[in-house]
């Protein structure tokens, strides 16, 4: 049964299904062939959503689109613009570590890329830097949302692998640098190849003054951090702290949220919500249906035959995550292959946390590298620039990400030391 699930579920994805029903269309497939009620497959859908922390999901969701409403992503860039703009490439920089910031704020890889092609891209255009470098730099630093905590995407694999939120959140701040290092690093070496300009003199008082400007929205990842770690939200609270605390910004401190935005800000994170639930309900009769094939078993005596050497394993693991995040979503890559690969992970004792960060890595990637890159296509469509120029600039970027994979699979320090030290 597991052969016709897994070949009726890649036959809808290449006509073009959406990836919800094309798990969910497999799983009703599979189970009507097997002769089991229909009515288990809507029983596991309704059961898969009913979980409490999932309510950190549209709420996450939520204080992201309220931070971006509020034009806090022009008062960041600003930021980082008057800390790193003077250094040569620094316009190009600058964009990297507004992302930084930024994806401590919202945690969503679209959202961040969005932000940053809107708002930069015109920038490193007027400096001569050309358009088709600004957004493959802008998709690429978006990339760094899902891995610098608040992360959608951690609350997802925190629910399913049944690890600590605070922890995971934590352990993707130093991996997230190190991506964003090896990005930096990536333009420093086409800013001297290209002559690229610096965006102007270091100016102190300057950046102290942008500093101001910027403070409210800097204290928020440090008021999502301090409350788990204090023990005072748990990650479903935080999430509706980090709403409201948004909503306050936007709406009295900066005043640039007015009443009659807020529904449209609800209905735009009541459909990015949805598409995730969606996926989230579909997602578990599917992987009911592989549970109780022994897929898990499966594949571990699969692996284990390969090799018994974690690092071998990880390898393994990598390449094939590579490949999935170019052709699927990254929410349903985590719903389907997770539960499958915990059995795996727990016998060769690699750590949950650390092989989260490795797969939220491998996922990001994916957003970026055709054929569905779906934030190359964001990019795209923000700054109106073609397929083949974008993915010229593209690769080098992609190798930097790769190299910073590489580091971050085999160096578990990077993910483990920060939640050690912090207590989780």
């Amino acid at each position: 049964m597991v052969l016709v699930l897994l070949l009726t579920f890649a036959a809808l994805l290449v006509v073009g299904t959406p990836i919800w029903i094309a798990m969910a269309g497999s799983a009703l497939l599979t189970i009507f062939m097997d002769g089991v009620p229909l009515t288990v497959a809507a029983q596991r859908m309704v059961a898969g959503v009913q979980s409490f922390p999932l309510l950190a999901i549209p709420l996450f969701t939520l204080a992201g689109s309220l931070m971006n409403a509020s034009g806090i992503s022009e008062r960041l860039f600003s930021f980082t613009k008057a800390l790193v703009g003077h250094i040569r490439g620094g316009p190009a920089h600058t964009l990297v570590v507004g992302e930084v910031f930024l994806s401590g704020i919202s945690g969503s890889s679209v959202a961040d890329t969005a932000a940053a092609a809107r708002v930069f891209v015109p920038q490193l255009e007027k400096m001569g830097y050309p358009r088709a470098f600004g957004a493959a730099l802008s998709a690429v630093a978006g990339t760094l949302g899902p891995i610098i905590p608040p992360s959608i995407l951690m609350v997802v694999y925190a629910w399913q692998a049944n690890v600590s939120l605070g922890q995971l959140f934590v352990a993707g701040i130093i991996p997230g640098l190190v991506m964003a290092g090896c990005i930096m690093g990536t333009i420093a070496i086409q800013a001297l190849r290209r002559d690229f300009r610096p965006a102007g003199a270091f100016s102190l008082a300057t950046l102290w003054s942008e500093f101001r400007h910027a403070s409210l929205a800097l204290l928020m990842p440090v008021l999502i951090i301090v409350g788990f770690r204090a023990g005072l939200f748990t990650a479903t609270e935080i999430a509706g702290v980090a709403a409201a605390y948004s909503l306050v910004v936007g709406m009295f401190i900066y005043r640039s949220i007015r009443l009659a935005d807020l529904p449209a800000i609800l209905v735009g994170t009541a459909r990015e919500t949805a598409v995730i639930i969606a996926i989230v309900a579909a997602a578990s009769p599917f992987s009911w249906i592989l549970a109780i094939e022994q897929a898990p078993q499966l594949v571990t005596e699969f692996m284990t035959s390969i090799s018994t050497d974690p690092l071998v394993v990880l390898l393994i693991l990598n390449v094939a995550l590579l490949i999935a995040g170019m052709f699927m979503e990254t929410i349903a890559i985590m719903i389907i292959l997770v539960p499958i690969l915990l059995p795996l992970l727990t016998s060769l004792q690699i750590d949950l946390v650390h092989f989260g960060i490795i797969l939220l890595v491998n996922l990001v990637i994916g957003q970026v590298t055709p054929p569905v890159g779906v934030l190359c296509f964001v990019a795209m469509a923000i700054t109106k620039e073609k397929l083949g120029p974008l993915l010229r600039e593209l690769w080098p970027f992609l190798i930097a990400l790769v190299i910073a994979l590489v580091v971050i699979t085999y160096v578990p320090a990077l993910s483990l030391w920060l939640p050690k030290v912090a207590g989780f």
